[in-house]
């Protein structure tokens, strides 16, 4: 694994960690966010180690796509996590009104920890 990778997956770690706090606090609108950037520094992680840059949240996304599941290195289902989870975020983070539950979070949180684990195994 590239220094690179390892380090997007060290904040992967930290922003998992950092959703469980939100969610036992009773923030499931903030867990939901640090969720999301979970899976995005680890979909980041595994694109950077297989030398795929790409600047923007959406461009992420696509690539993820495009490179991961396209091919059959990993499963649909993760793409779709991610995709949820971004679009979750974006609710979470610009509607003036959240609607967001502890269930949703702690839904979101638990694909988060396997989507981290998915792209991690993917750098071994």
């Amino acid at each position: 694994m590239t220094e690179e990778a390892e380090l997007y997956f060290q904040r992967a770690a930290e922003c998992v960690e950092d959703s469980q706090v939100l969610l036992d606090n009773d923030r499931p609108a903030a867990s939901v966010a640090r969720a999301y950037y979970a899976m995005f520094h680890a979909a980041t992680a595994v694109l950077a180690a297989k030398g795929i840059k790409r600047s923007s949240h959406r461009g992420i996304l696509s690539a993820f796509g495009q490179y991961l599941v396209k091919p059959g290195l990993i499963k649909q289902e993760f793409h779709l996590y991610l995709r949820d989870a971004f679009e979750l975020r974006q609710h979470t983070d610009y509607d003036p009104i959240v609607d967001v539950n502890a269930e949703q979070a702690r839904e979101t949180l638990e694909q988060a920890i396997d989507f981290v684990d998915a792209c991690r195994k993917l750098c071994l």
